[in-house]
């Protein structure tokens, strides 16, 4: 494929393929990967002490507070990401439909409200998941991360184009 050939996608945002980009973001962050295992510490910890106090004592020693911050802590790890989610949602459909066309210069993205034009050293890494192509900015966060839905596409044949273009960019950024 030579660099002059453009991929160009066009959609409408989903909540599921904002929540599998955020489940990306967070899985390939670092920020978001210790943010995982301190939440999953939490719970564990509080469900641990949970097992001791009522082994120990019965139902009636484990106090409401332990009881409040464990069923927090395991909605936080279900839910921070739907509601997130939902949030970024809301946003996206008030752009409308998203036009988007990867070249070798950068990504270029055109709605009906709003025009983006982003170069290659901005993202630092690319992530493939099952419905969707992830970016995601180099800094410690993760902060910045452009989702790109895979049903956006016009052919099978444009995927491999657009891993392809992703990848040696990517490497000469």
């Amino acid at each position: 494929m030579t660099d002059d050939v453009p991929v160009q996608l066009t959609y409408t945002v989903t909540w599921r393929e904002i929540s599998d980009g955020l489940k990306i973001q967070f899985r390939y962050s670092p920020v978001g990967r210790w943010c995982h295992r301190v939440l999953w510490g939490l719970a564990a910890f509080l469900g641990f002490l949970i097992v001791v106090n009522v082994a120990a004592r019965g139902v009636d020693s484990v106090g409401s507070g332990v009881w409040n911050l464990f069923l927090i802590s395991c909605f936080a790890l279900m839910a921070l990401r739907w509601l997130m989610a939902l949030a970024l949602l809301g946003y996206a459909k008030h752009l409308g439909e998203h036009r988007v066309t990867v070249d070798a210069s950068g990504i270029r993205t055109v709605t009906e409200r709003h025009t983006h034009e982003t170069r290659w050293n901005f993202y630092g890494r690319c992530v493939e998941g099952r419905r969707v192509i992830a970016l995601i900015t180099p800094d410690v966060w993760g902060t910045g991360v452009l989702v790109l839905p895979k049903r956006g596409l016009a052919t099978p044949q444009d995927a491999d184009r657009l891993r392809e273009l992703i990848a040696r960019q990517l490497a000469a950024a």
